[in-house]
């Protein structure tokens, strides 16, 4: 296959100059394409914005259509269907859906003495009660149990023993202390809390930033800044650190503890999951448990696992790890269950109950929405799942 040609084609389609010739010698190309010449292709040439992976499907799957616009349903004595080309590379075929702003893929087993192609129902998600994001704020509790949420941060900065609390236009909540000013114990902390739903964005005493993700609460300790910068995680949250080669930056995270001058990683540790994940973006970070330390290397991830043991991870995904940070939910050949855990991180899921199981693995992105139907609908259109929504418990069923 002539890769040079099949670029200089597809630079083509997407200026729209393709004519009828160059159309059939791109569809012949496509139908020799594997997935990742497609996407070094897509990476190379198209400008992507927010949502890499769905741009991707996007353009992916319009050329497809072209390829199958003469292959189209026609039966009117059932619900609307939309028959969606399989992609089969290998043993695997992947379904392409593109639905208003949501991007999905699901993967499933096929033998390859099956049809490429298959016919999805495009019903609506069963909803008998709804979930949405709560109207709650990120909250601030300092050392002395004072408490104020974000309203209360808007305009002016508030003074309250030593410490200086501003809100800025783009919602970062900035702390500051006086170095001089002793209201509070050493070993006291103050609390940070990012509730369901909700992102909080902090500025330390340092001037390294937090991004605290959805159902985390982060301490930091009154001295921060005088002889140690050291801070408590639970939850999810990435840490943009200041570089101090005189005091290093802790993160203490259930049975973890991460050390840094200063750089830019993802630390994962919710108290539901068993393990705790450490993502370095720059920089070098030491992660250590009981008397394990395993130092990592940009695009490297460490694992902690209860046992203490440390798992390293190279040539990780960022984009997946910091879907959250940029407002998407993004999964990678995960299965549903996986995804129902991570759902339950954002919205104020009661409880998950499988009455069916599925082999179907999901990799897409998906835009945060305040509804969980949202999102749970854009899961149906892929799969052969449908999801019920009772007293705020969610029911997986076929």
């Amino acid at each position: 296959m002539d890769k040079n040609k099949f670029r200089i084609l597809f630079k083509q389609h997407l200026a729209g100059t393709l004519d009828e010739h160059e159309r059939k010698e791109l569809d012949r190309y496509m139908s020799l394409l594997d997935e990742a010449d497609f996407s070094e292709v897509v990476d190379e040439l198209v400008e992507l914005e927010e949502n890499r992976d769905f741009e991707k499907e996007l353009v992916f799957q319009g050329i497809l259509n072209r390829m199958d616009e003469k292959d189209k349903s026609t039966t009117a004595s059932v619900p609307r269907l939309r028959k969606m080309h399989l992609l089969q590379f290998g043993k695997v075929a992947a379904v392409l859906l593109v639905s208003g702003l949501l991007g999905l893929v699901a993967y499933q087993i096929f033998d390859v003495r099956q049809h490429t192609e298959t016919v999805i129902s495009m019903q609506k998600a069963v909803a008998t009660g709804e979930i949405e994001l709560p109207q709650e704020d990120a909250l601030i509790t300092l050392a002395d149990g004072k408490q104020m949420s974000l309203d209360e941060i808007k305009e002016d900065t508030i003074h309250y023993k030593g410490l200086a609390i501003t809100r800025l236009d783009d919602g970062t909540i900035v702390m500051k202390q006086n170095r001089e000013a002793h209201f509070f114990r050493a070993d006291e902390k103050h609390h940070f809390v990012a509730p369901k739903g909700v992102s909080l964005r902090l500025m330390l005493p340092d001037a390294s930033i937090v991004y605290l993700n959805s159902n985390s609460s982060m301490q930091v300790y009154v001295s921060f800044g005088k002889k140690q910068r050291q801070v408590a995680l639970s939850g999810e949250a990435f840490f943009e650190v200041a570089h101090n080669k005189e005091l290093p930056f802790v993160v203490h995270a259930k049975n973890t503890e991460v050390s840094v001058l200063g750089t830019k990683f993802n630390i994962s540790a919710y108290d539901e999951d068993r393990q705790v994940e450490t993502t370095l973006l720059s920089g070098s970070v030491e992660v250590g448990a009981d008397q394990n330390r395993l130092r990592i290397k940009p695009g490297q991830q460490a694992v902690v696992h209860a046992s203490n043991t440390i798992q390293l991870r190279k040539n990780v995904d960022m984009d997946n790890v910091l879907a959250w940070r940029d407002g998407y939910f993004r999964f990678k050949d995960e299965s549903i269950r996986t995804i129902m855990a991570n759902l339950a991180k954002w919205y104020p899921i009661e409880g998950v109950e499988f009455k069916a199981g599925s082999s179907d693995q999901f990799t897409g992105s998906i835009k945060r929405s305040k509804k969980l139907k949202d999102v749970l609908e854009s899961i149906e259109q892929v799969s052969d799942l449908r999801f019920d929504i009772q007293e705020g418990r969610v029911i997986v069923m076929k």
